[in-house]
């Protein structure tokens, strides 16, 4: 999942280090300014500007209007076309400089973007630039922390070995270095010795590898292939999947042939009884007509094969719930971030902050900006002008941010057929989602999809279209979209293809819209 911070720093909203607010400031006239504070000069209204903020929001909206109708913020380009023009006055130089490597790595091929590399590009965005440098952990705290939680989890292992690494764990704990580490500030904190950073990380990972060895050697029911498909399983028998447009008995005979091959290797005393309930549930299934999808279904459901499977799969939840705690959630996770921290490097106090200085857009910016402006570069003045255009970019959003109480922020897609687009999430005070994503196609026109995900997984979306031809294809390609997402564990509860017009007026993929919006943020691609 990708978590956003709505933290809002107060260092981008100053006039000497958000550009887009300067911006807004020179071009506002007398009477704008006067509602926005009383003071006169840009100290008193920024100091009036966040006393006014705390007590009620009409300066932040006055000022947000600003901003949203500045006719120089208004005129950027996307963030996109941007790095790309960027791109193209490096290239002109034999020897490119290392920002042509960094923005080359930041603009995402649409297609190719996973949850992970997503999430980085959100953090690194620029966006969270001075929240990241302010909130940034200390490594040697995280690891003393985690070490903590886990060997409290390994305490209560069955597995002798394993207690016997628990302790090992208690031994690295007390090590002077992870001891003594604290949680005052992070650039305070004096410089390690290389030696006893290389101490530590050696027993650690040494550690780390025994604990593997104990997990990959357990039961083929505790691993994470197992638990995913007993997952899948569950997904596929929900009630709303259980419907003429979402059922697919294939999806369901593969996980259970998927776990009963997986139980057939193990060695779990208990697992006779489970291989006992699939053998009936396989049974029951060759038992169905294969007509109509319909009748297909109308035959499962008569047959209570769903409640069958759901037996099935409560008693492999029992069997996990039994199982060592070594092979637990808790201990999962705490691995995770241990493997993260395992190496010297990771180790030290400084890392964290030279990595977010080397790998945030922002910084990376200002970084070739006075680079570029000592260098010789034949296009100088250009690269200057759009290195310039980005960094206005990102203050713009961070200052969007702030007065919106949301978070807004431009992230690059390189898709040929995209021209501009927008995506906006929100999140209410009842924990449901919506997201808006306003795209132009340069071939088709403008697609707008609204989409809401209620519960866990729940999910609506309508598509919005008035380009005859893409709607054909939008058609012809639901049921594999349909597909994608049950095969995910989201439940489509339904896709739906409008006219524009209809948008704004009666039909809306919110189940209501009284609904608060707690918090939420905006992409500019």
């Amino acid at each position: 999942m990708i978590n956003i911070s709505a933290n809002k720093p107060l260092d981008v909203i100053l006039t000497n280090t958000n550009r887009a607010l300067a911006e807004v400031v020179k071009d506002a006239s007398p009477k704008e300014l006067a509602t926005i504070s009383q003071g006169k000069d840009l100290k008193s209204i920024m100091s009036s500007l966040l006393k006014q903020s705390a007590q009620d929001s009409n300066a932040d909206k006055t000022l947000f209007n600003l901003v949203k109708n500045n006719p120089t913020l208004k005129n950027l380009s996307s963030i996109s076309q941007s790095v790309k023009d960027l791109l193209n006055s490096l290239k002109s130089d034999s020897n490119p400089l290392p920002l042509e490597k960094t923005l080359k790595n930041f603009l995402l091929d649409i297609q190719n973007i996973k949850e992970p590399v997503l999430k980085q590009k959100l953090e690194n965005s620029g966006v969270f630039l001075e929240s990241r440098l302010k909130n940034v952990q200390n490594p040697q705290v995280e690891l003393r922390t985690t070490l903590e939680q886990l060997t409290k989890t390994l305490d209560k292992s069955k597995i002798f070995n394993v207690t016997m690494l628990s302790k090992d764990l208690k031994e690295l704990l007390n090590s002077k270095t992870i001891s003594d580490s604290s949680n005052r500030e992070l650039l305070q904190t004096p410089k390690e010795s290389p030696k006893e950073l290389q101490s530590i990380s050696k027993k650690l990972s040494e550690t780390l590898v025994k604990l593997q060895e104990h997990i990959r050697g357990g039961d083929v029911v505790n691993s994470k292939t197992f638990t995913a498909t007993l997952s899948k399983l569950e997904h596929l028998v929900e009630p709303k999947l259980l419907t003429t447009q979402n059922f697919k008995l294939s999806s369901i005979e593969s996980a259970l042939t998927q776990l009963s091959s997986q139980l057939s290797t193990s060695s779990n005393p208990e697992k006779k009884g489970l291989l006992d309930a699939l053998g009936k549930i396989f049974t029951a299934l060759k038992s169905l007509p294969q007509t109509t999808p319909t009748t297909t279904l109308e035959s499962l459901m008569s047959k209570k094969i769903p409640q069958e499977i759901k037996s099935f799969v409560e008693s492999a939840k029992n069997i996990l719930n039994k199982s060592d705690v070594i092979f637990s959630k808790e201990t999962h996770n705490a691995l995770e971030k241990l493997t993260n921290l395992q190496s010297p490097k990771e180790l030290a106090t400084h890392q964290n902050v030279k990595d977010v200085i080397a790998n945030d857009l922002k910084s990376v910016l200002l970084q070739a900006g006075s680079e570029v402006a000592k260098s010789s570069h034949p296009n100088q003045s250009e690269i200057l002008r759009h290195i310039d255009k980005l960094a206005l970019t990102i203050d713009y959003h961070q200052l969007v941010s702030h007065l919106s109480n949301s978070t807004s922020l431009s992230l690059p897609f390189s898709y040929e057929q995209l021209q501009e687009g927008h995506i906006e999430f929100k999140r209410d005070k009842e924990n449901r989602f919506y997201c808006d994503i306003d795209l132009k196609l340069k071939e088709y026109g403008e697609l707008n999809l609204k989409l809401a995900l209620y519960e866990k997984n729940q999910l609506n979306i309508h598509i919005y279209s008035n380009n005859a031809e893409f709607k054909e294809i939008i058609q012809e390609n639901i049921s594999s979209l349909r597909s994608a997402l049950i095969e995910n564990q989201i439940t489509p509860r339904e896709i739906r293809l409008f006219e524009p017009k209809t948008q704004a007026k009666k039909i809306s993929p919110y189940e209501t819209q009284a609904s608060p919006i707690d918090v939420g943020f905006e992409v500019k691609v």
